[in-house]
C-alpha cells in the first residue's frame, strides 16, 4: 500500500470530483445493502402477511409497488454519478502519470539508457499504464460501492437476527467470513509472482520487436530469420504459460465463493426449518445474505486485480524514482553564451566496473579545433560525452569558462552546445522542420541559409517537395550523407560556441564527404570543437589534437609537434597511411 502513496500527488488535482464519487458510490451502497431487503421485509412481506385481514386500495398497492423501481432507479443514478467520477478521476491520474513519465525520461541522463532498453521503456509508458489504468477504472467504480453495500447489508443482517432472535444465523454468517478471505491469501503469493513474470516476458518481446525492426538489412542479409521467429516464439510462448499460470489461481475464486454461498443458504436452511422460522422471515434473512455474499466476491475480485496491478505500479515506480546521475545544481550560477574554454581536471571515470577515464587533466583554449585521435575504446568518446555533460565524472572535474558543468544548470549549458552524431537520428517529419528544430521561432530565411552552409540546399531543392518533403521514420528515406548534412544545418542554425561532431564523415561516399569536410571547416571559424577522428585525412584544418591511450591523454599539441615527440601519435599517423597506401 505504500507504494500506492507515492501516486497521491496524481490524485490532487481532482479530488472534488473523488468525494464526489464517494459520496454517490456510498448512495449506491445503501440503495443495494439496506434498501432493498428492508422494502422486501419490512414492506412486501407485511402487504402480503396483511391481505386476506387488511385488504389495501389500489392506490396504496400502486405506491408500494412503486417502491420497487424507484430504489432501483436511485441506485442506477448512484451507481452511473459514482462510476463516472471514479473513471474521470482514474483517466485524470493515468494521463497525469503518462505525462509526467515521459517529461521525466526526457530529463535523465545517457546512463539512464543503459540500465532500461528501449523495449523495455516503450512496454512501461504504453503496456504497463495502459494495463493499470483497465484495473484501476474497475477498483475505483467498485471500491467504495461494494464495501459500502456489505455494510448495510450486514447491518440489516444484524437488525434482523437480533430482532428475530436468530443469532445463530449471524455465527453461520461469521463462521463463513474466513473462507472467503482464504482464497485471496492462497493465491495471492503466486499472482505476484506470475504476473511480474509476465510483465517481463512482454517487455522482453517489445525489444525483440523493436531490434528486429531496426535491423531490417541485417535480418534479411544473414537469413536470421528462423533464429528470430525461434527467439519471439520463446518469449511469446512464457508470456502465455505465465498469464495461463494467472488464469489458474484468478479462476479458482469464483467457484469457490459461489460454493461457500450456496452452503450457508443451505446450513441457513436447515437451521430455519428445525427451528419453526417462517419463510417470510427465511426469505428476507437469504436476501440479506445474498446482498452481502455478492459485493463480498466483487471485493475478492478487486483484490486479485489489485495483486496482478503490484508488478506494473512497480516497474513504473522504478521510471519515476530514478535518480539522476547528472542531477540539477542546487545553486546554481548564471551563465549566457559561454567562450568556450574547457578544463579537465584530474577526471577518472568508469563505466560500471570498466575504466575508460584516468586522470585526465588538460585546458582547451576558447575557439580551438580538437581532433580526439586513438584506437577504438581509448577514450574519444567518453572525453567528449563528459565534456557535453552527458556524465559526470567519478572524481575531479570538468569546467567551460573555469566554471564547474555540475554549478551550471543542464538547459543552459545545452543551449551553448552543437553535436552531429556519427549516425545522426531524423525525426519522421519535413525536411524543414528537422532543420528548425534547432531553434526556436526560426525564419525560413535562416533554415535556408543553415541548409546553405552545411552545404544541404541544392539536393534538398532536388527532392520532390523540397524542404516540405518527408524524411520518413529515422530519415529512411535519404542517404547517409543528406543526413549528417542535415544534422550539420541544425548546428549552423543554432550558432552555439561549443559543437562535437563524431567523425561525421566516416562512412560516407567520396563526394559526400568532401561537402561535409567544407562544412565542417566553416564551423571551426572562432569556436570550441571537439572532432572525434576515425581517419586523420578529417583533421588536416584542426588547430590542436590531443591523443588518447588506454583511457588516458598521452599528448596535445599540433600535427607537426606530435609527429616529433609522441610516438603513439606517429604509431597511429603511420598505421592509417599504410593502409590507404594498401588500398
Amino acid at each position: 500500500m505504500k507504494k500506492l502513496l507515492r501516486f497521491f500527488v496524481y490524485v490532487k488535482p481532482c479530488v472534488k470530483q473523488l468525494v464526489w464519487a464517494i459520496i454517490f458510490g456510498a448512495l449506491f451502497g445503501a440503495c443495494s445493502g439496506f434498501g432493498m431487503p428492508v422494502i422486501f421485509d419490512k414492506v412486501l412481506r407485511q402487504i402480503f402477511m396483511d391481505q386476506s385481514t387488511t385488504p389495501h386500495t389500489v392506490g396504496y398497492i400502486i405506491g408500494v409497488a412503486m417502491l420497487l423501481p424507484t430504489i432501483f432507479a436511485l441506485r442506477a443514478i448512484f451507481g452511473y454519478l459514482s462510476g463516472y467520477l471514479m473513471t474521470f478521476s482514474s483517466l485524470e491520474v493515468l494521463r497525469r502519470m503518462k505525462k509526467d513519465i515521459f517529461k521525466r525520461i526526457q530529463s535523465y541522463p545517457v546512463a539512464f539508457f543503459e540500465n532500461f532498453n528501449s523495449g523495455d521503456l516503450l512496454t512501461r509508458l504504453t503496456n504497463d499504464t495502459a494495463s493499470v489504468q483497465s484495473i484501476l477504472l474497475s477498483f475505483s467504480s467498485e471500491i467504495f460501492r461494494q464495501p459500502l453495500q456489505v455494510v448495510g447489508a450486514v447491518s440489516f443482517l444484524l437488525f434482523l437476527c437480533f430482532t428475530k432472535g436468530q443469532v445463530v444465523v449471524l455465527l453461520i454468517f461469521f463462521a463463513a467470513v474466513p473462507f472467503c478471505i482464504l482464497p485471496v491469501q492462497m493465491i495471492r503469493k503466486n499472482m505476484k509472482r506470475f504476473a511480474g513474470k509476465a510483465q517481463w516476458g512482454l517487455s522482453n518481446m517489445a525489444q525483440i520487436f523493436s531490434e528486429n525492426l531496426d535491423a531490417v538489412h541485417e535480418v534479411r542479409v544473414f537469413n536470421l530469420q528462423d533464429s528470430q521467429i525461434k527467439k519471439f516464439s520463446e518469449v511469446n510462448d512464457s508470456i502465455k504459460w505465465y498469464s495461463l499460470k494467472m488464469a489458474k489461481y484468478e479462476l479458482m475464486q469464483q467457484p469457490f465463493m459461489e460454493f461457500l454461498a450456496a452452503s450457508m443458504v443451505s446450513v441457513t436452511f436447515v437451521y430455519a426449518y428445525f427451528s419453526g422460522i417462517d419463510f417470510p422471515t427465511f426469505s428476507s434473512i437469504g436476501i440479506a445474505l445474498y446482498f452481502t455474499i455478492d459485493p463480498i466476491k466483487r471485493i475478492i475480485r478487486m483484490s486479485t486485480d489489485f495483486i496482478k496491478t503490484m508488478p506494473l505500479v512497480e516497474r513504473i515506480s522504478e521510471i519515476l524514482d530514478y535518480t539522476s546521475t547528472v542531477p540539477e545544481p542546487e545553486n546554481p550560477v548564471e551563465i549566457g553564451r559561454i567562450r568556450g574554454e574547457l578544463e579537465f581536471r584530474d577526471v577518472n571515470f568508469a563505466y560500471k566496473d570498466r575504466v575508460v577515464m584516468k586522470n585526465a587533466n588538460i585546458v582547451i583554449p576558447a575557439g580551438t579545433s580538437c581532433a580526439l585521435v586513438g584506437e577504438s575504446g581509448a577514450g574519444k568518446s567518453t572525453f567528449a560525452k563528459l565534456a557535453m555533460r552527458l556524465y559526470d565524472p567519478l572524481s575531479g572535474s570538468v569546467k567551460i569558462d573555469g566554471i564547474d558543468l555540475k554549478d551550471i544548470r543542464i538547459k543552459d549549458f545545452i543551449s551553448n552546445i552543437g553535436s552531429v552524431p556519427q549516425y545522426p537520428v531524423l525525426f519522421n517529419d519535413t525536411v524543414y522542420n528537422n532543420i528548425a528544430i534547432a531553434k526556436e521561432n526560426a525564419t525560413k530565411e535562416e533554415v535556408y541559409q543553415a541548409a546553405e552552409l552545411a552545404y544541404a540546399h541544392d539536393f534538398i531543392k532536388e527532392l520532390d517537395n523540397g524542404y516540405d518533403t518527408l524524411v520518413g521514420e529515422r530519415g529512411d528515406r535519404l542517404s547517409g550523407g543528406q543526413k549528417q548534412r542535415i544534422a550539420l544545418a541544425r548546428v549552423f542554425l543554432k550558432n552555439p560556441p561549443f559543437i562535437v561532431l563524431d567523425e561525421a564523415t566516416s562512412a560516407l561516399d567520396v563526394n559526400s564527404e568532401a561537402f561535409i569536410q567544407k562544412a565542417v571547416d566553416k564551423l571551426m571559424h572562432e569556436r570550441t570543437m571537439l572532432i572525434i577522428a576515425h581517419r586523420f585525412s578529417t583533421i588536416r584544418n584542426v588547430k590542436k589534437i590531443i591523443v588518447f591511450h588506454d583511457g588516458e591523454i598521452v599528448d596535445f599539441g599540433t600535427h607537426d609537434e606530435l609527429i616529433v615527440r609522441c610516438q603513439h601519435y606517429k604509431h597511429l599517423y603511420n598505421q592509417q597511411l599504410s593502409k590507404m597506401g594498401t588500398k
